[in-house]
């Protein structure tokens, strides 16, 4: 499991078994539009969009991850659900979460262990670094988008990543490089793949109902 890829800071391999874990996270105080903002409609007045698409083919580590940014400043609300990074078996859990910047994420430790959560930033900086003890729980709101690192300092074997993201629509693609974002407000976007070390970006228009993009590079 300890692939050394994996600490490229541009997410080159995610753990297949962690994959499908959740990612949501709760809303912030005050979720309110800025002046620019464009209200996102109610699901009964208006037609949204999914987004169905391929992406470049995975392997058992490896997975695309998308990213669709849109070009209006959309008025999203946060996922009502928190997300988890738990410590089971010596192994952060799931070892890969991508979250948008106000959400929060509760770290926890469901084993016997005493060990640390340590989040450094993409420059090496130390966001923030808890002891961490069987049932304990310790909660951090990521403010803005940037590549995290999680490590344990007792036990170096340990680690995970952090996509912190400005865009309410992201996707982890499957092996095959299939992937679906839902409720996509109609617009134009910049479809961003990161494949490994390789980002590719295109623009794109969504339209209201089933959108099917080819974002495999072929």
């Amino acid at each position: 499991m300890a692939d050394p890829a994996r600490r490229v800071p541009q997410w080159v391999a995610i753990t297949a078994a962690l994959i499908g874990a959740g990612c949501a996270a709760g809303e912030p105080a005050d979720s309110g539009p800025g002046p620019d903002a464009v209200a996102v409609p109610a699901a009964q007045n208006v037609e949204l969009a999914q987004v169905v698409g391929a992406a470049a083919e995975g392997d058992a580590t490896v997975r695309a991850i998308v990213l669709l940014e849109p070009h209006d400043d959309l008025d999203v609300p946060l996922p009502d659900e928190l997300a988890v990074m738990d410590q089971i078996g010596r192994q952060f859990v799931p070892g890969f979460i991508i979250v948008r910047a106000g959400q929060t994420i509760n770290f926890t430790n469901s084993e016997d262990d005493l060990h640390t959560v340590h989040v450094k930033d993409s420059a090496g900086d130390s966001i923030f670094n808890v002891a961490s003890m069987n049932g304990s729980s310790y909660m951090h709101t990521f403010e803005v988008g940037d590549d995290f690192t999680v490590v344990c300092n007792t036990h170096t074997e340990m680690f995970a990543d952090i996509m912190v993201v400005e865009t309410p629509y992201s996707a982890v693609a499957e092996r095959d490089g299939a992937f679906v974002v839902e409720d996509v407000v109609p617009g134009l976007y910049t479809a961003t793949v990161i494949f490994g070390q390789d980002r590719r970006q295109r623009e794109v228009e969504i339209v209201a109902g089933r959108n099917e993009l080819d974002l495999s590079g072929n």
